[in-house]
């Protein structure tokens, strides 16, 4: 039954409708899986076998160095995709992956994926699409981080999370640490920006939710 339900939000997420040859598909080559909070999902350089679709929980996706020190990809929220590069490299899993929360997952086998696209023009295409879609994240990304300052990237780091609802007000998908490694800053550094932009009056911070007030919605800095 959970596994049901996963391939239908998947179908609506990716395809728009549950169509019932999708679906037969989709469930050949897929399993459900459920991961508890701080497991690791994979790790950077394992070999891969399958793409991950995220129905509940966040997972961080992460690199470290051989000091342990951690860089932040980006964190997974429900509904996304994580581990697509593996239709491209069909191998090996380039990040680490870690569950934030206790997370339910949709895992689609490479292997199997691959004998069905030239069966499924229209999945061949959507997947397509959806690579496509990744590599401008990714280039975006670069850019932020050759470019912008610390204050830049946070602030257009906002808009974005408030681009989903535009209520004005953002729910930090993750303690302000790993935002801080994500922004690629020290938490130190993170804090006396939150602490400067609260005093400029351009956002109230209350624990991970963050008010945009007025000042930031006028502002130039992004």
């Amino acid at each position: 039954m959970e596994q049901q339900k996963a391939i239908e939000q998947f179908l609506e997420r990716f395809f728009g409708s549950s169509d019932a040859d999708l679906y037969t598909l989709i469930e050949e080559i897929s399993f459900f899986q459920k991961r508890r909070r701080k497991e690791v999902l994979f790790f950077e350089g394992e070999d891969g076998h399958a793409v991950h679709f995220l129905l509940r929980g966040r997972v961080k996706l992460y690199r470290a160095n051989e000091d342990g020190k951690e860089a932040v990809i980006r964190f997974v929220q429900p509904g996304e995709f994580f581990a697509e590069i593996l239709l491209d490299l069909r191998n090996r899993y380039p990040v680490n992956a870690m569950a934030l929360e206790d997370c339910s997952l949709l895992l689609i086998d490479v292997g199997k994926l691959f004998a069905r696209l030239q069966q499924t023009p229209q999945l061949a295409m959507h997947l397509v699409g959806i690579l496509s879609q990744r590599l401008m994240f990714m280039l975006k990304r670069v850019e932020q981080l050759a470019i912008a300052d610390i204050r830049q990237r946070f602030m257009g780091y906002l808009r974005a999370l408030d681009q989903k609802h535009r209520t004005g007000v953002v729910q930090l998908p993750a303690p302000k640490r790993e935002i801080a490694l994500l922004l690629g800053t020290t938490p130190e550094t993170f804090s006396r920006l939150l602490k400067k932009l609260s005093e400029e009056e351009m956002i109230r911070v209350s624990g991970k939710s963050i008010q945009l007030l007025a000042a930031f919605e006028n502002g130039t800095d992004v």
